[in-house]
């Protein structure tokens, strides 16, 4: 398990619970990470890492731990990134990044693999057709269909995009609307069966209210329109506040990271497949020994 934060990655075996202490940390002694926000992993195991304020993707070699030296890094002005923030990459290597910053950025930024320095991307989607809205999260499912969690708007919204999409391009699909849930969409994740799972950063149990999060989950055949999630996980006993990233294992278990804005307590929650309503995690990662700060994002390898 990694858990992304602003100075680093830091490393959890899957089984892991309570005040523990990580058994690996990854920072980069080129360029110390400046607001470091979420990880992806290629086919090999390379490990990826967006950087808000360095506005780069930093790649360090599968295993890589401490002050470790990046084997590549995407930075500079022909990159187009702009505040990244959620990453995904693809069978074939490429990499995918939402750029957050709104107006300017509001963008999906894909390079080829094995892109490195101030490289142009190879495709990208932005303008007002596609709908993004202050992307954060993204995924991909197994035909390469690119799911994004955009955190504002009128109307949060989880927004889908064909493989292979470029340009001022419209969505092949929109969650969006009252019966969503959506709320703060922070982050987006597909198991094996690909139902779309969302954190809701101010979500409830109530759809269009707020409180301390939720996160909403949709069948395989939710591409649009304002549909209610199949099962929503929210309410004082799941320990949500303020969850920014989340992973499903092979399992379908849930694994949720709450940068805490609420209570200042970051934390992992880890829910059982099939978790329905306001039920307690089957496990906690929090306390002082887990050197949380404040967690943007985590992901499974």
């Amino acid at each position: 398990m990694y858990v992304t934060q602003a100075g680093g990655v830091e490393v959890f075996p899957l089984a892991a619970t309570g005040n523990v202490t990580p058994s690996a940390t990854i920072a980069d002694v080129t360029t110390p990470f400046m607001d470091a926000h979420r990880t992806a992993f290629d086919a090999s195991g390379n490990i990826y890492v967006t950087d808000a304020a360095n506005n780069s993707v930093t790649e360090f070699a599968a295993g890589a731990t401490g002050a470790a030296t990046p084997i590549a890094t995407i930075a500079g002005a022909n990159t187009g990134l702009d505040i990244p923030s959620g990453i995904a990459i693809d069978a074939s290597g490429k990499i995918y990044v939402t750029n957050e910053d709104n107006p300017t950025g509001n963008s999906v930024t894909i390079f080829s693999a094995g892109a490195t320095g101030n490289v142009a991307p190879a495709a990208t989607i932005a303008g007002a057709n596609t709908l993004l809205d202050t992307p954060n999260g993204i995924a991909l499912d197994s035909h390469g269909n690119i799911y994004v969690a955009n955190e504002n708007g009128p109307g949060f919204s989880v927004t889908i995009y064909p493989a292979g999409t470029n340009g001022n391009v419209a969505p092949s699909g929109t969650i969006t609307g009252a019966n969503t849930g959506l709320n703060v969409s922070h982050a987006v994740a597909l198991d094996s069966a690909g139902n779309v799972y969302v954190t809701n950063a101010s979500g409830s149990a109530t759809p269009g209210t707020s409180g301390n999060g939720s996160v909403t989950v949709y069948a395989p055949s939710a591409t649009g329109g304002d549909i209610a999630p199949t099962s929503t996980i929210a309410g004082a006993n799941t320990l949500l506040d303020h969850p920014n990233g989340i992973a499903i294992d092979s399992k379908g278990n849930i694994y949720v990271a709450n940068s805490s804005h609420n209570n200042g307590t970051p934390s992992v929650t880890v829910f059982l497949a099939g978790a329905n309503g306001n039920i307690a995690p089957s496990a906690v990662i929090s306390g002082s020994s887990t050197g949380f700060t404040l967690i943007h994002g985590l992901s499974l390898f």
